[in-house]
């Protein structure tokens, strides 16, 4: 029974994470804030955001989103704390290890395996669809039998888009984890210069008369909507992840913690306000609120519109994240 219920202790841990193994430290503090801000940041905010406010709290969702901070920011101290503490790869399993035991880190680390395997699976076939969804904007449709899995729509046999991105990251993963961080860092910088320009150009269209009733299911409204947005403001879990390959972990990854988080917060709030001041709450209860919204737009005031409605469909996925699904595989914490 003391076998299941070992500990290892936190000095040794901390003794591993800065010996010499061989590999070289190379992400700073700025690689490790795009790392989490690509596993926050994704579909949540094109999607999200819309659903959340035409099914559950109206324009109030800038407050669902500022209610799942605060309970996301908890969680965040915890990591950032854990993350200062233990500089070590593996992240909740490793912290699991230290603290409550080994039986109970296995159970937690099979449950990351499960949890990365099923999130690449999801993000990569959302990313499909919508890289399907502007070729055909640009006149480009790939074969039927290529556009899915079986089952997700008549003469569909492979996801052929998703399998080729899983490669892609596998390949820069392989290269090297320099390559794998400027990878993400690139993709993160896209991403982030689309939302700037979502809202940016957004911000020229609201009519202050959408947000009123600014509660039109009261504050028990708002707090629902906050427990359908909060997976959305979290993966900032992500991070922890790559603490052996962080130059300086014990102050680089509490600090890219919360700045992912920040950033990401203020985003979330920015996108709230400007796609229920552009459109009636009621009417973003559809797959692709923030697409819809500037289309119905583009179709009263020009065809500039059509630039944020593609731009949110090509930055609504977040491949940045399938990147960590292979980190457990590394042996972070050694055998006892």
């Amino acid at each position: 029974m003391s076998v299941l219920t070992r500990k290892k202790p936190i000095d040794q841990l901390s003794e591993h994470a800065l010996s010499d193994t061989g590999l070289k430290r190379v992400l700073g503090p700025w690689s490790l804030t795009a790392i989490g801000l690509g596993g926050i940041i994704g579909v949540g905010i094109f999607v999200l955001t819309g659903i959340a406010a035409a099914t559950q709290a109206g324009p109030g969702v800038l407050l669902s989103f500022v209610i799942a901070g605060l309970a996301s920011a908890a969680a965040a101290l915890c990591y950032a704390e854990f993350a200062g503490m233990i500089p070590v790869a593996g992240s909740a399993y490793t912290y699991s290890y230290a603290v409550l035991g080994e039986l109970l880190a296995w159970i937690i680390g099979w449950d990351l395996l499960l949890e990365y395997t099923l999130v690449v699976a999801v993000v990569a076939i959302g990313w499909s669809g919508y890289l399907s969804s502007v070729l055909h904007e640009l006149g480009w449709t790939l074969p039927t039998w290529a556009q899915g899995a079986p089952g997700t729509g008549p003469g569909h046999v492979f996801d052929l888009l998703a399998a080729l991105i899983n490669l892609v990251i596998a390949g820069f993963l392989t290269i090297g984890i320099q390559w794998g961080s400027r990878f993400n860092s690139l993709l993160v910088g896209i991403k982030l210069a689309i939302i700037l320009l979502v809202i940016a150009i957004g911000a020229f269209y609201v009519n202050p008369a959408n947000w009123h009733p600014f509660l039109p299911f009261g504050f028990d409204g708002v707090v629902k909507g906050a427990a359908l947005v909060f997976f959305a403001v979290f993966g900032y879990d992500t991070l922890t992840t790559a603490a052996e390959e962080a130059r300086n972990p014990q102050k680089d990854l509490p600090r890219a913690v919360i700045f992912s988080l920040a950033i990401a917060l203020v985003l979330y709030i920015g996108m709230s306000l400007v796609l229920t001041g552009i459109a009636p709450s009621s009417s973003l209860n559809n797959p692709a609120p923030v697409a819809k919204a500037f289309s119905d737009l583009g179709r009263a005031r020009g065809h500039i519109f059509r630039i944020p409605r593609v731009a949110a469909a090509r930055a609504s996925p977040r491949p940045p994240r399938v990147r960590h699904a292979t980190r457990p595989t590394r042996q972070s914490v050694p055998d006892p």
